[in-house]
């Protein structure tokens, strides 16, 4: 790229230079010209889009519409979600013919006990503690008495 920059090794002369430049002012137009062009051609693209009311949101969809469907419809894919598939379902057979078996509907009871054994005896000691949070002056104050500030 660098090579592009450096002069040329050749001298040219003065008609060779002049039709060069020639060549230049015409590619140059031409660039202009193309880009009028394709500036009209981008502006009557979102009118019509606006007209079919198609937005960036719905044009982004549609394009990830797209690109979901053709990676779904790859072999890879096809295979991978098969695999997925074969797996889950052993998965869960394997899952019932655990928790259809002796040893896990033993554990499940046992559990089960020490569950509602250790609920029962939190219960207890809150009741326990409530009770003993209860003073004496609370449970035997009349209701209408106010209690007399100490002199």
């Amino acid at each position: 790229m660098a090579d592009a920059y450096q002069q040329p090794e050749v001298e040219l002369s003065a008609a060779e230079k002049d039709l060069l430049r020639t060549e230049l002012d015409k590619t140059e137009e031409e660039i202009s010209t193309l880009k009028q062009v394709l500036a009209a051609r981008q502006k009557h693209s979102a009118e019509l889009k606006r007209k079919l009311g198609l937005t960036p949101f719905s044009e982004l969809s549609q394009d990830l519409n797209r690109s979901l469907k053709t990676v779904t419809e790859t072999e890879a894919f096809q295979k991978t979600a098969e695999v997925a598939s074969a797996t889950s379902d052993t998965v869960k057979e394997k899952w019932n013919d655990m928790r259809n078996s002796s040893l896990f509907k033993s554990f499940e009871s046992k559990l089960g006990t020490a569950y509602n054994s250790a609920k029962m005896a939190a219960s207890t000691s809150i009741d326990h503690l409530a009770g003993a949070a209860r003073t004496p002056t609370q449970t035997g104050t009349p209701v209408g008495e106010e209690a007399k500030p100490i002199s």
